[in-house]
């Protein structure tokens, strides 16, 4: 049996919205290769480890496109090598939520080589495999527990899990986020377990139980701060082997920084600026692909604002260089003056801030306060922010006391 293993497809992403269009293009691009490699490798199973698509809401064309495609799969598959292919796809968590989900879109009955997991019905079985696809959970480790374990039970064949979500000590989990542990999936004894969420490529790795799991990330470049390695696996069951098929970016996508260790003037990162963006151009010339950039600029300024710097010489370069799609300047590191002076909180009277809501002023005042006595009291030391838990109480309290109001009704 011959595996295709993807994930991450994002069909739909827009980000950055100055090159809305750009990304749309470069997401069905590479959508569209990795289908055509899938064709190529002649696979019996396709295995999409969620985020198919980037938001619940979508144009029809991107759902028309996305079915398309899967069914140009699944028929030149058959075509070329003779074999009915299945293409097996759980739901991620920019596919929406149970009540919402994206995926609804591509569903049809007469689709019989496509199947979309429920979040109840989360098995796949045949005289081959028993698959356990389990969609975007926001506890995953609870729903491991829940449904994972006893969906494997009787498994017959060769038993795959795929899910879209973190494994510890194989992703670099983020903080807050919840995740699963090898030694979890090692415990089902799965022959396989296919991984999305995670948009770096992961090599193979074994687990102690004997099988073996693999991340292999998004298909096109999510963000600045990722790296350009992308693509998806081909999977040969027996032995196992692993192959990476890879997917060249349609566009370069780049992030660099200017800082300075002491204050300086705007115009002195306006210029190192502009020479970033100089050399960016030189390297979409040399590869003769268009880009967009993003500068992090890290610092403290020595006289007035980032606004000062002025982006009018980066903006001629993109209106001559037809390469050059997009600029973004990031001064959220870059600190003002010492000189310049700030505005004090304490000093503030916020219900008269607010006196435009009435005697509700008065009730934004003394929530005001409580939150800033509890974030003197509980906030953590490091991060200055309350954990969820210290949070929820304020929110419920303020949702209950805007609730209470009907704001514009004595206008009416």
């Amino acid at each position: 049996m011959r595996f295709a293993v993807l994930a991450d497809a994002h069909i739909g992403r827009s980000i950055p919205l100055a090159v809305a269009e750009h990304r749309r293009r470069a997401f069905e691009a590479a959508f569209t290769r990795a289908v055509n490699e899938v064709v190529s490798a002649g696979v019996d199973y396709a295995f999409i480890c969620g985020d198919l698509f980037e938001r619940r809401t979508l144009r029809p064309r991107m759902v028309q496109f996305v079915h398309d495609e899967l069914y140009r799969m699944a028929r030149q598959t058959e075509e070329r090598h003779g074999k009915q292919m299945r293409i097996l796809v759980v739901r991620g968590n920019h596919d929406g939520r149970p009540q919402s989900d994206a995926l609804d879109y591509i569903k049809h009955p007469l689709a019989g080589y496509l199947h979309v997991f429920g979040d109840e019905d989360i098995v796949y079985r045949d005289e081959r495999l028993h698959v356990v696809g389990l969609n975007y959970h926001d506890q995953i480790d609870r729903a491991f527990d829940l449904k994972v374990r006893p969906a494997f039970e009787g498994a017959r064949g060769l038993k795959v899990l795929m899910l879209h979500g973190f494994v510890d000590h194989y992703n670099d989990v983020p903080p807050q986020n919840s995740y699963l542990t090898l030694d979890q999936l090692a415990s089902m004894s799965p022959d396989f377990v296919f991984t999305g969420h995670y948009h770096r490529r992961c090599m193979p790795k074994r687990l102690r139980s004997g099988g073996w799991i693999i991340t292999p990330g998004s298909l096109e470049v999510y963000d600045f701060a990722e790296a350009p390695d992308k693509g998806f696996y081909i999977v040969e069951a027996e032995g196992p082997e692993f192959r990476w098929v890879p997917l060249e970016p349609l566009h370069i996508m780049s992030q660099t920084r200017v800082e300075s260790d002491r204050p300086r003037p705007p115009s002195w990162y306006e210029d190192r600026i502009l020479g970033e963006v100089r050399a960016f151009v030189s390297r979409l010339r040399e590869s003769g692909k268009q880009g967009y950039l993003r500068v992090k600029v890290r610092g403290r300024l020595s006289e007035g604002w980032p606004s000062d710097i002025s982006m009018k010489p980066v903006e001629k370069i993109m209106a001559e260089e037809p390469l050059l799609l997009w600029v973004d300047r990031d001064t959220m590191e870059l600190d003002l003056p010492e000189s310049v002076a700030r505005p004090q909180p304490e000093n503030q009277d916020v219900a008269a801030y607010f006196s435009g809501f009435g005697a509700f002023a008065e009730e934004i005042r003394e929530m005001h306060g409580r939150v800033r006595e509890t974030l003197e009291e509980e906030a953590s030391t490091q991060t200055g922010l309350l954990t969820p838990t210290q949070r929820a109480p304020l929110v419920q309290e303020w949702v209950r006391r805007l609730e209470a109001k009907r704001f514009g009704e004595a206008e009416q």
